[in-house]
């Protein structure tokens, strides 16, 4: 029998939950109303809610994302600013991305574009910029490496973006897309001196005047800066220009297979059908300034769009494209040598291939490479190498570590083996 004290205890307690299930928002609402307020810029009122649903589930993997999200934001809305960024923010970013992957490391809730591993990758290569930016080497190698403590710098992302350096002579100049082909490289670079002599060339950061500017200049983590006729005073005025599709020129010279002494090709405008930007006239400059000079590729990340046109003079070697002087077919010893022999397949077996979706899809560039082999041996009717290179393909990438995912792609790799049977 319940004593007249206890019951109004559990009266009490059973109002209190009742008030606190009233006021209190679910993490469903509190997360439109962070998602609301982050594209309103107001990293504040976010910080707010989260910090609300954060004290009713600390253990939510999501919620710590978004908090480092949100830091990250702070830290910076873009890549424009990555020489200049504020150490608390990006402590507790960084922090608050571990947490989350130390909750679930294979995380599977919401993304702003990508995985907290990447996340955290981003915001020590742009500390480490920062530092460089500064002139303060030691700080920018202490900053990559603490990266890699944090969870980013894994090692599969690392052997992915050492063979994309490795399919490059000697002195390239190299194009990359985003987060997970660029500071990794830089780490590659600048922790373990590898590949110093390649330029590497972010091609989202090519709008930045300062980025351009130290290209140029001093290229911190290599040993080739990158040649231009353009001035710094010129670099500051670059501004998107106003474009209509129209043909554009590079002269070329000792090359007995162009007889024209020039590449030519169409330029779409990048921006609105109206305009083309910083980064696409870079590009032609790049072109003119090196006078093909050094060997210039793709990473196969790129972005069509990104590559201003050009496919007429790309081949495919791998993990890369090069930028040829006259129009050329796919080289398959080139293209072999690449699979077979240079490249390193021991992070399909890193944790990591399973945890971070993206990592999945570029290893998806290796079988693409593997398979575009297998067609032009196909094509020539070179069925003992078809199989060869397939058996190659299922043997370091086998689908057990790693599923296919591209249905067309494994259909089209079923295929070519029953041809060659």
């Amino acid at each position: 029998m319940l004593t007249g004290d206890a019951m109004k205890k559990i009266l009490l307690l059973v109002l209190l939950v009742f008030v606190q299930s009233c006021t209190t928002d679910s993490w469903e609402t509190l997360r439109s109303k962070t998602e609301d307020a982050l594209g309103k810029k107001n990293y504040s009122e976010a910080l707010e809610y989260l910090e609300n649903a954060l004290s009713s589930d600390p253990e939510n993997a999501e919620i710590h994302y978004y908090i480092g999200q949100t830091y990250r934001m702070m830290l910076f809305a873009d890549g424009s600013i990555i020489n200049n960024v504020n150490m608390p923010y990006a402590s507790k970013s960084s922090d608050h991305f571990r947490k989350a992957i130390e909750i679930s490391p294979k995380y599977t809730g919401n993304k702003f574009v990508v995985d907290p591993y990447s996340k955290i990758q981003s915001i020590w290569g742009s500390v480490a910029m920062t530092y460089l930016y500064n002139d303060n080497p030691d700080s920018a190698r202490w900053a990559l490496k603490h990266g890699q403590e944090e969870g980013g710098f894994y090692p599969a992302i690392m052997e992915y973006n050492k063979n994309i350096m490795a399919s490059c002579e000697k002195n390239a100049i190299l194009f990359t897309n985003g987060d997970n082909d660029t500071y990794p490289m830089w780490f590659l670079q600048f922790i373990e001196e590898y590949r110093r002599d390649i330029t590497v060339i972010n091609l989202s950061l090519l709008n930045v005047p300062w980025y351009i500017k130290q290209l140029k200049n001093s290229y911190p983590f290599g040993e080739n800066n990158l040649f231009l006729t353009l001035t710094d005073m010129d670099i500051d005025s670059l501004r998107a220009r106003n474009w209509r599709e129209q043909k554009v020129e590079i002269p070329v010279n000792h090359d007995p297979l162009n007889k024209v002494g020039k590449i030519a090709w169409f330029i779409k405008p990048t921006i609105d059908g109206k305009a083309i930007r910083v980064q696409d006239i870079m590009l032609i400059e790049i072109f003119r300034s090196n006078n093909w000079n050094r060997p210039v590729y793709f990473s196969t990340t790129v972005y069509e769009g990104n590559k201003i046109g050009l496919d007429h003079y790309l081949t495919l070697e791998g993990l890369v494209y090069k930028l040829n002087s006259h129009e050329e077919q796919i080289s398959t010893e080139k293209l072999n040598s690449n699979l077979t022999k240079v490249y390193i397949y021991h992070g399909v077996n890193d944790k990591h291939i399973d945890y971070v979706e993206e990592m999945q899809n570029l290893y998806q560039n290796y079988r693409h490479s593997f398979v575009t082999l297998a067609m032009l041996y196909d094509k020539t009717g070179q069925k003992e190498n078809v199989a060869a290179v397939l058996d190659i393909m299922d043997n370091v990438l086998p689908e057990s570590l790693l599923p296919y995912t591209n249905e067309e792609l494994k259909a089209e790799a079923i295929g070519l083996r029953e041809k060659a049977l």
